[in-house]
């Protein structure tokens, strides 16, 4: 059996301390979307990027294309401007799976996009791809 040696006991931090550095990261966090939301509509022009012609309800949203729950980050390359329509609250949204976006190039959405709808289950069709942000091909 070995030597038990005498150390001074480890501080308990601060009561409190773990409710604070919780509320300052999650402020970080929203301060983070907020400015890459910001970013994203500037660079789109402050207009849904959906190239089918439809009436936007609700307001610009910034939205991920690749999900947050699948990894997808916070940054420019991975968001655009779409409608609330769009996004998330049309019977046909990228939320509910029926439309998708997908990139292009390495830029992600900083370039070219496609856009698709599904047809049925598992089976899209392409509505657009854009030449430039904003520029949909011409057939």
């Amino acid at each position: 059996m070995g030597l038990v040696r005498w150390t001074e006991p480890v501080p308990k931090p601060e009561r409190g301390s773990g409710v604070l550095e919780r509320e300052r990261l999650a402020a970080d966090r929203k301060s983070l979307e907020r400015d890459v939301a910001l970013r994203v509509k500037l660079r789109d022009g402050f207009k849904c990027r959906w190239p089918e012609v439809h009436k936007c309800r609700g307001g610009l949203e910034a939205a991920h294309i690749r999900d947050k729950s699948l990894c997808g980050e916070t940054i420019t390359e991975n968001e655009i401007t779409l409608c609330a329509w769009i996004h998330r609250r049309g019977p046909q949204s990228i939320h509910g799976k029926q439309l998708k976006v997908e990139c292009e190039t390495p830029d992600g959405a900083n370039s070219c996009l496609s856009f698709w709808r599904q047809d049925a289950p598992g089976t899209y069709h392409l509505v657009g791809r854009e030449v430039a942000i904003g520029i949909i091909e011409k057939d």
